[in-house]
């Protein structure tokens, strides 16, 4: 399940001397022969995460324990593959406020040498989580079903899938909350987590091609109940004011200093529920009048916001879990504008997954904004190869 992820993430962490470059002369001067062995037997496993690692490997074949400078430089671009990614997403996407993995890789590198585990780390710095091993086992079964069957174009489109979707998890914090919801913008759906735990799952509307939904982690802590609708300007500019002054009134719309507001009521776009996220991009999830697009196939029709299936039914479940049932259905039945406070922050995180796990299978999602095509094409990952390539530092 996409609840059993790994965090979200932020811009690559400052890692000081750099994961192309040789740490302090003090960690390059505790290589062994079992350190540089456990270099190798590292690089073996890089096909379990969708890595290429055969260009570091060829920089070792000439190295030995007198040469520190290349095996740090090795040891901490293979690290950082691992533990933040090839490719820092924000090359990839204008838009991403998730939280990534952080820390000192060079730091680390040093203590772990000065302790002789530096296999350990390596195998430590890679997802851990449910998620990750499961997209990993079937990327090593689908590249082993394209070694026989080589000829097969549908194979090998998968193994690039399930190899670009590890590369999405080794962005991600490693410590998401507990409790969250969490929203895969490519399937079109959310799960909701208590504890760790999968208490709920169900179809959202996402953006369309052209409006996409944005990656991003943000909290609400207010449920808004019969919320009018404050247009965006630019929604207003280019989908609403040329339609003149007759349909704002079919629909319910004022213009209030300078801004299109749709009133609530039964045909309000937002419908009967807002989850007020506090994110910069003004980005939230909401309840709809068209109830027949969940039933779509392919769901990515909104301007960006996140639409939920049975908003209402989602919003009683959350506020039952934060103590604030009775406050909502009181809300509701006004049939006024109004907030519900709950009693603990409530994260989000929307995230971008075409290849993810839920009931303990793999699936695979649409790439509806062509964002596999960006990720492969920053990583090098051309048509015919499986694997990222993860290539040595000048």
């Amino acid at each position: 399940m996409l609840g059993a992820l790994a965090g979200p993430a932020l811009a690559q962490p400052d890692l000081g001397p750099g994961p192309d470059r040789a740490p302090a002369t003090s960690a390059a001067e505790a290589w062994t022969s079992e350190d540089l062995a456990a270099l190798r037997a590292a690089l073996r496993e890089a096909p379990a995460h969708g890595l290429d690692a055969s260009a570091l490997a060829r920089a070792l074949q000439t190295a030995g324990p007198d040469d520190p400078g290349r095996l740090s430089a090795v040891a901490l671009t293979y690290a950082r593959a691992l533990a933040f990614g090839v490719v820092d997403p924000k090359r990839i996407h204008q838009s991403f406020s998730l939280e990534t993995n952080r820390g000192d890789l060079a730091g680390e590198l040093q203590a772990t040498l000065s302790q002789h585990r530096l296999g350990e780390w390596l195998q430590s710095l890679a997802p851990q989580d449910a998620t990750y091993r499961a997209l990993s086992r079937a990327y090593l079964q689908t590249r082993a079903a394209v070694r026989a069957h080589p000829a097969g174009p549908a194979l090998r489109a998968r193994a690039r899938t399930l190899a670009l979707n590890l590369e999405r998890l080794r962005w991600l914090d490693r410590t998401p909350p507990a409790t969250r919801i969490d929203v895969n913008v490519a399937a079109a759906r959310l799960w909701f987590l208590m504890d760790g735990a999968v208490l709920d799952s169900r179809k959202v509307v996402a953006g369309a091609p052209g409006h996409e939904t944005p990656l991003l982690q943000a909290s609400f802590r207010r449920i808004v109940v019969n919320p009018p609708w404050i247009v965006p300007h630019d929604i207003a500019a280019k989908e609403i004011l040329p339609k003149g002054r007759r349909y704002l009134a079919r629909h319910d719309m004022r213009i209030v200093d300078g801004r299109v507001i749709q009133e609530p009521g039964p045909d309000s776009s937002l419908g009967a529920v807002k989850f007020d996220l506090q994110d910069d991009a003004d980005i939230y999830l909401h309840d709809t009048p068209q109830q027949s697009a969940f039933e779509r196939a392919d769901r990515h029709l909104s301007h960006g916001c996140v639409r939920v299936e049975d908003a209402v039914g989602f919003a009683r479940l959350v506020a039952e879990q934060f103590g604030a049932a009775d406050q909502l259905d009181d809300r509701l039945a006004s049939g006024e504008t109004a907030s519900v406070s709950l009693d603990a922050d409530v994260p989000v995180r929307l995230l971008y997954l075409t290849a993810y796990v839920d009931d303990g299978g793999v699936h695979f999602a649409r790439d509806a904004y062509g964002w596999d095509a960006d990720l492969a094409q920053a990583l090098d990952l051309g048509e015919d190869a499986l694997a990222i390539p993860v290539k040595p530092g000048p």
